[in-house]
């Protein structure tokens, strides 16, 4: 390791809330590393099984370990009090069903003594790897623009690597005046947002340390969702096209029309699966939409688009599988 490295502290946060059957396995991912200046700061959310008996157990194991003990207040405001907690030079979070590599630590602290970057992000994998899920296999080095552009299509590997927040190492330093909004379902996706606010530099590190669970029986897990967590989505995706233009003052017209493509889209899925309280809030949202960005679009593609307004039923059966 590079001199210096070794002297700085990451600080790895972790919300817990009812995790026994993984936590363990998670915390012990971490306590494996072999970059060990780091503190692990463990907020139990309430959890109403022995979640909070494994963070306690660590913590009489290891001086790193800080707990944590609130009541049930979300995920947002769980991330916020371990921000507030965190000494490091350095910020990690990971969830608490995921684990992570014994050198997911070295190779961020590494990569970022190299490139001087404000945020260090890994490839990822699935418990539930599938061969088509093929990484990434190149240090990449991203400005804003460059990070927006890995968040213009959600089905992409890039999309799904940029977006989250449990991949990554930042400098503390972007946390100063940004915390996690309460209430928000897509939080992850906001606070990503508003960080591209912030940056410069963003290296991307080829390797696969870090790896996440499918849980179905989480929040992320559902299957009925609300219409205020689907339109969140698309309120995510708006603020990209606000901070593309804030970033350029004419935007990316290539980048700012292929989202508008994908709001749409996605608009008139959550309509063709959803139930009469969603479609009536999904044809508002793509009215507002449609009224906004379609001054972006050509003829031909206005005519698609304004299909949906004049008959959803007809544009889903056309262009939605």
């Amino acid at each position: 390791m590079e001199n210096g490295t070794q002297n700085k502290l990451i600080s790895v946060i972790v919300p817990v809330y009812n995790a026994e059957k993984f936590l363990d396995y998670c915390i012990s991912s971490i306590m494996k590393q072999t970059y060990q200046n780091f503190e692990l700061i463990l907020i139990d959310d309430g959890s109403k099984d022995s979640s909070g008996a494994i963070c306690d157990e660590w913590y009489k194991k290891d001086s790193r370990v800080k707990v944590v003990h609130q009541s049930n207040s979300g995920v947002a405001a769980t991330r916020n009090k371990g921000l507030d907690m965190a000494k490091g030079d350095y910020i990690c979070f990971i969830d608490n069903d995921d684990f992570v590599k014994e050198n997911y630590l070295e190779t961020f602290i590494i990569a970022m003594n190299k490139t001087n970057s404000d945020i260090v992000m890994c490839d990822i994998a699935s418990v539930k790897l599938s061969e088509a899920e093929t990484p990434l296999d190149k240090v990449i080095q991203l400005d804003p623009k460059g990070c927006l552009s890995w968040l213009t299509n959600p089905i992409s590997r890039e999309y799904v690597i940029m977006v989250v927040l449990w991949n990554k190492m930042y400098k503390r330093n972007i946390f100063t005046d940004l915390r996690f909004e309460k209430g928000k379902f897509h939080e992850d996706e906001f606070m990503i947002n508003n960080i591209l606010r912030t940056v410069e530099k963003v290296t991307f590190v080829p390797l696969q340390n870090y790896v996440y669970r499918t849980n179905e029986t989480s929040i992320t897990g559902e299957k009925n969702k609300s219409a205020l967590y689907h339109l969140e989505f698309v309120d995510a995706y708006i603020e990209r096209i606000k901070i593309a233009n804030e970033l350029d003052e004419d935007g990316e017209k290539d980048f700012v029309l292929s989202l508008v493509k994908w709001i749409f889209i996605k608009l008139a899925q959550y309509y063709k699966d959803g139930n009469v309280n969603m479609q009536n809030a999904v044809k508002k949202k793509y009215a507002e939409v449609y009224a906004e960005y379609s001054h972006l679009l050509s003829d031909k593609q206005k005519a698609k688009y304004k299909m949906f307004t004049i008959s959803p039923g007809l544009f889903c059966k056309t262009f939605i599988k």
